[in-house]
C-alpha cells in the first residue's frame, strides 16, 4: 500500500509550462527520486507565467509530520542553484533541521571545492565555495547560485539586509510575526525576477497557538480565498476520528509505505491521546489553530443577550493602541450572583488628545472597583491625570504584561464556557471575532492584535474590564465600620 498521492485539499492556478519535469530529472540522476506526490508540487512550484518568470510567489505545503518535506525541497533548491543560479535562504526553527538539509544538499555536490571523495564529480565542479560558522552554513556556486542556511531562533532582526529570490521557512508552524517582518522583504527584489516564499509545517502546537499562528493565518487564508500567484498542497483530516482506522492513515499521509511505516503509527497510536495522534500524524487542525483567532464566533454569539444585569460590582478598562491613535473605554459588572457582562462604552480617535477619558473616568469613579489603564501610549499620562483629579491611588491600575495576557486568555476561556455575556455591540462582535493573537512576554501569554477587520482594543479592553472584575478585592459600595 502506498499513501495517497492527491492532496486532500489544493489550489494552484492553471498553466501550460514548468520545470518541474525537469528538476524531477536532475533529482533522479543523482538517487534521490522524488514520490509522485512530490513531483505534483515541483510541477506547480517551478510553473511559469507568459513571461517566463515563477508563476507562485508563495508556495504553502502543510503537510503532517515525516512525510518528506524536505524531499521537495531539496530538489527545488538543487535546480534553481544549478539551473537557475538562484539566490536562495532555507531557514529553520532549529539547528539539527537545517543543518539535515545542508548536509543532504553537501552529500550531492561534495564536502569542499575540488573534492576528489565526490559522490558526483559534475556538481562538484559547480562548487566555488563553503562557508560555515555558527548558525549559518553557505554554498556558492561558480555559476553565481548562492544557498544560506540559517536557524531562526527568537532573533526577529535575523536576514535583514540580505536580497534573495527563494526565501523557504521549513518548520512554519513555529514562524513569527516578528521574524516574518524580518523575513519577508528579502526577496521583494529577487534578483532574477522570481520571488518565491515556501512555507513548509505541520499543524501547530495547541499549547502555544500564537507561536503557529502565521502559518495558521497562511493556510486559512488559501483555504478562505485562494488567489493568483499562491498555491497550497495539503493533507489533512477534517476530524480526529478513528485513529486506528489504518486507511486514514494511509488517506492523509502521502508517504506512508515510502519511507514512512506502519510499525511506526502502531507504536504511536497506542501511546498517543486521540487528538494528539490525529495532530501529528493525520494533519488535522484543531478549530481553535485553524481559524487563528482566539474567539470563536459561535462561542461568541452564544454569549450574547438582550437584557444584561448591570447590578453589583463594576470595573472599568482603557485600553490604547500600539501607535496611540485610539482609546477604548469598557465596562464589566459582576452581579452579586450570576454571569458577568461586558461592553463598550467608547472607542474613539485621539486627535484630540485624552480629555475625554479623563472626563468620563473621574465622573464615575465613585462607582469604579478598580480602572484598569493600558497600552504604551497615553497609558502614563492617563493614570497621571487621573490621580491629580482625586482617583484614589488604590482604584487605579497599570496593568503587568503577565496581567494582560491572563486577561485575554481569561476572556477567551470564559466565552467557551459561556461563563460571561455581552449585548452584540457590532464593532465590539468584530474586534472579538476577527481579532489574531500576538505574543507577550517570554512565558507563552498572547494578547489580541489587530487586523484590516478588526480593532482589537475593544476586545482587550473588555478583557482586562472582565479580569479585573473577577480578581479584585476592592469594592466601593463596602461601607468601611468606624469603632
Amino acid at each position: 500500500m502506498r499513501g495517497s498521492q492527491t492532496p486532500t485539499y489544493s489550489w494552484c492556478e492553471s498553466y501550460t509550462r514548468t520545470e518541474g519535469p525537469l528538476a524531477s530529472e536532475l533529482a533522479d540522476a543523482y538517487g534521490m527520486s522524488p514520490h509522485p506526490w512530490q513531483r505534483t508540487l515541483l510541477d506547480d512550484w517551478l510553473a511559469l507565467d507568459d513571461d517566463g518568470r515563477l508563476l507562485n510567489s508563495m508556495c504553502v505545503l502543510p503537510v503532517p509530520r515525516q512525510n518528506g518535506k524536505t524531499g521537495v525541497c531539496d530538489p527545488r533548491e538543487t535546480w534553481g542553484l544549478v539551473h537557475r543560479g538562484e539566490w536562495i535562504l532555507h531557514t529553520a526553527q532549529e539547528f539539527q533541521t537545517a543543518q539535515k538539509a545542508f548536509d543532504r544538499l553537501r552529500a550531492k555536490f561534495g564536502q569542499c571545492r575540488n573534492d576528489p571523495r565526490a559522490r558526483f564529480p559534475e556538481l562538484n565542479a559547480l562548487v566555488r565555495r563553503y562557508t560555515v560558522s555558527a548558525g549559518q552554513m553557505v554554498l556558492d556556486l561558480t555559476n553565481g547560485g548562492h544557498i544560506e542556511f540559517r536557524t531562526r531562533g527568537s532573533n526577529s532582526d535575523m536576514g535583514r539586509g540580505g536580497t534573495f529570490d527563494v526565501v523557504v521557512i521549513d518548520e512554519a508552524q513555529t514562524y513569527t510575526d516578528a521574524q516574518d517582518a524580518a523575513l519577508s522583504p528579502l526577496n521583494s527584489a529577487a534578483p532574477h525576477g522570481s520571488p518565491q516564499t515556501i512555507f513548509m509545517g505541520t499543524v501547530p502546537d495547541p499549547s502555544s497557538p500564537h507561536k503557529g499562528e502565521k502559518f495558521a493565518m497562511i493556510r486559512a487564508s488559501m483555504h478562505e480565498d485562494p488567489y493568483a500567484g499562491a498555491c497550497i498542497h495539503e493533507w489533512a483530516a477534517p476530524e480526529v476520528g478513528d485513529v486506528r482506522d489504518i486507511s486514514r492513515w494511509y488517506e492523509f499521509n502521502p508517504s506512508l509505505g515510502y519511507q514512512l511505516l506502519e510499525r511506526g503509527f502502531w507504536k504511536d497510536v497506542r501511546t498517543m491521546a486521540p487528538d494528539t495522534f490525529a495532530r501529528e500524524h493525520l494533519g488535522w487542525w484543531p478549530e481553535a489553530i485553524a481559524t487563528s483567532a482566539p474567539i470563536l464566533a459561535r462561542d461568541w454569539d452564544a454569549c450574547r443577550i438582550e437584557d444584561p444585569r448591570r447590578d453589583g460590582l463594576v470595573c472599568y478598562a482603557v485600553k490604547f493602541s500600539p501607535d496611540g491613535s485610539v482609546g477604548t473605554l469598557a465596562a464589566c459588572h459582576r452581579p452579586p450572583d450570576g454571569v458577568p457582562f461586558v461592553y463598550v462604552v467608547d472607542s474613539r480617535g485621539l486627535g484630540h488628545g485624552i480629555g475625554w477619558f479623563v472626563d468620563t473616568l473621574v465622573r464615575i469613579q465613585d462607582k469604579a472597583a478598580l480602572i484598569l489603564i493600558d497600552g504604551q501610549s497615553n497609558a502614563q499620562t492617563l493614570t497621571e491625570r487621573l490621580l491629580a483629579e482625586g482617583v484614589p491611588k488604590n482604584e487605579v491600575m497599570r496593568p503587568r504584561a503577565s496581567d494582560v495576557a491572563a486577561a485575554c486568555s481569561s476572556l477567551a476561556n470564559a466565552v467557551k464556557e459561556r461563563q460571561v455575556t455581552h449585548y452584540g455591540q457590532e464593532a465590539l462582535d468584530a474586534s472579538a471575532t476577527r481579532s489574531r493573537r500576538r505574543s507577550l512576554g517570554s512565558g507563552g501569554g498572547w494578547g489580541f492584535a489587530s487586523t484590516e477587520e478588526a480593532d482589537a482594543t475593544l476586545v482587550e479592553a473588555c478583557a482586562l474590564a472582565y479580569w479585573g472584575a473577577m480578581t479584585t478585592k476592592r469594592n466601593p459600595e463596602r461601607k468601611a465600620v468606624v469603632w
